[in-house]
């Protein structure tokens, strides 16, 4: 009976049916309200959902590719100053934090700006921090609590501490990649996102590649 309901009042508001497709690309709850609060906005820059309770700074210089939840859940911060290259699947706990550029030692004004790259498949657990200049090849676990402060750029392995270190690899064979029912570059259908690129994203740092590589 709910199925049916839900079917009638798609039929008469078709943006309801865009929501319920786009909320079969998301493992975390994404409100209707953030959903329509998005496509009413003037401003897309940071086109992925955004917890509440979450913040991104410099969005033009972050990339967050498909059916990646970067920072759906509470308590993450991704700092854009040096650039964030997020991949495909990529899955965050809560209180993450993503850190592209430092502070300087002796001017605390000014900052000494590295990219973060997180390939496809990664998995960042609870209260992570990933320090500017950081390469985390695909399929990279990074246990609660750590600090990663070097890249790890083969990926298939599990991380973790203060320092991050390795703690243990994957084998590469046993990897079985998810592929969602609907695929969405956050808020966007996967089909649409060049267009949509070329309509919001042209200040992007990674616009070329996005116009390059999008379907």
């Amino acid at each position: 009976m709910k199925s049916f309901l839900r079917s009638l009042v798609c039929f008469f508001f078709p943006p309801l049916k865009k929501y319920y497709r786009f909320k079969k690309s998301q493992t975390n709850k994404v409100t209707r309200f953030q959903w329509c609060r998005f496509w009413l906005s003037k401003d897309k820059r940071c086109y992925w959902p955004v917890h509440k309770n979450s913040e991104v700074t410099h969005p033009n210089n972050v990339f967050v590719g498909i059916n990646s939840n970067a920072g759906t859940r509470s308590g993450c911060y991704i700092q854009g100053n040096g650039s964030v290259y997020i991949g495909n699947y990529v899955h965050f706990a809560t209180n993450i934090g993503i850190i592209s550029g430092n502070h300087g030692l002796y001017e605390h004004m000014t900052h000494d700006n590295k990219e973060v790259k997180i390939e496809d498949y990664c998995w960042i657990g609870m209260n992570a921090v990933i320090m500017p200049g950081v390469h985390l090849g695909p399929r990279t676990v990074v246990g609660a609590g750590s600090v990663v402060t070097k890249s790890f750029p083969n990926g298939y392995c599990v991380i973790g501490g203060n320092p991050a270190k390795l703690i243990k690899e994957l084998e590469k064979d046993k990897f079985i990649p998810t592929k969602f029912e609907e695929e969405y570059y956050g808020f966007v259908p996967k089909k649409d996102f060049k267009k949509f690129a070329k309509k919001h994203l042209k200040q992007n740092k990674y616009y070329s590649e996005i116009i390059n590589n999008a379907d």
